[in-house]
């Protein structure tokens, strides 16, 4: 089959992805599909005389060379990912990403790339890249700001009411002031090249986080109940759902003297490792709890401890786990992160 002749087979015509075929030497198109044809806005004839730079906005650092190594690569058996912004015929600017790797067609070794419209995708990453931004910022400084002279009118006035009315305006602020640290936390998990995920022994991991939070509530009780060797595939993440979970327990309860306990286990039948907080403090509002599922609608002001459960969501859904909230015996809360297990290298062993 030549050249000229190489097509794709009409049944990728059908499929909802646009599908470049290109000659595994030159990088040359050879044909695309239906789909591609509509999100380019170019046919099938004059992409196979255009070169990359030709539909590639200025501002992306996507050529003509680069697209044919990548298209080599893909040939040798390297699979190839890559995102750009091209410019439709009609100057409409789109996000999208292409994967290469090597085919056969008609019995002639060929490369497809299937490109995907990620348009959406990538505005709603530079809109949250900017409102981190911007709120971490805002957050930092104003918060510090308020901070600052609210403990100047503490020590200036010696008012009861006044006292504790201030004492309400520092309490508020720190919060806000750490959702700056949440939305790191946040970020991280979201970002794949900070995301470095092993596997790791749960009572190893609740041992480490327990001596760190004990010197931050030396008046909490922080004990390790139920507990035994469980492996589960994680990453920071686990850590931060972990501390979360437990300084609410702590920061939220009432009592003189805070209670809170570790269990360690696992889930035989879901094949999952568990890790239980049980605090003897006033109960998670139910509206809290609520705002967690997706099919909520957050139409009001939530308690200090939402953000802290929005946070430990975040960070088990990032891992395939689950996150539960039981009441506890005879007062209290249990808050239950499942992850699925996983088998220890030798390496992770001796960690």
């Amino acid at each position: 089959m030549g050249d000229q002749d190489a097509r794709l087979p009409l049944l990728f015509d059908d499929l909802n992805v646009g599908i470049i075929l290109y000659h595994p030497s030159t990088g040359n198109i050879l044909d695309v599909n239906e789909r591609l044809e509509r999100l380019y806005g170019y046919s099938a004839d004059e992409l196979r005389t255009m070169e990359v730079g030709d539909y590639t906005t200025s501002s992306t650092d996507v050529s003509q060379d680069g697209v044919a190594r990548r298209v080599r690569a893909a040939a040798d058996g390297e699979s190839q990912s890559v995102e750009w912004q091209i410019q439709r015929s009609n100057g409409e600017f789109r996000w999208i990403s292409a994967t290469f790797t090597a085919t056969t067609v008609g019995g002639t070794k060929r490369v497809v790339a299937e490109i995907n419209d990620i348009t959406e995708y990538k505005a709603r990453e530079h809109l949250l890249q900017l409102l981190t931004r911007v709120v971490r910022h805002n957050l930092r400084n104003e918060m510090s700001v308020l901070i600052g002279y609210a403990e100047r009118l503490k020590n200036a006035i010696e008012d009861d009411r006044l006292e504790e009315e201030i004492e309400t305006i520092l309490d508020v602020a720190t919060e806000v002031g750490n959702l700056s640290d949440s939305i790191d936390e946040i970020e991280q998990i979201t970002n794949p090249d900070v995301t470095r995920r092993s596997p790791k022994n749960l009572r190893d991991v609740i041992r480490n986080r327990l001596e760190m939070l004990r010197s931050h509530y030396p008046e909490c009780e922080l004990s390790v109940g139920e507990s035994t060797d469980v492996w589960v595939t994680a990453d920071k993440g686990l850590d931060y759902a972990i501390d979360h979970a437990i300084r609410n327990a702590v920061e939220h309860n009432d009592h003189e003297t805070p209670a809170v306990t570790v269990a360690i286990g696992e889930d035989a039948e879901k094949e999952m490792g568990t890790v239980r907080i049980i605090d003897n403090g006033p109960p998670i509002p139910d509206m809290e709890i609520d705002a967690l599922d997706d099919r909520t609608e957050t139409s009001s002001t939530y308690h200090g401890s939402g953000v802290g459960l929005w946070v430990m969501k975040w960070c088990v859904d990032s891992l395939g786990g689950d996150l539960t909230f039981e009441e506890n015996s005879p007062r209290g809360n249990v808050v239950c992160l499942s992850l699925p297990k996983t088998n220890p290298s030798t390496s992770d062993r001796h960690e």
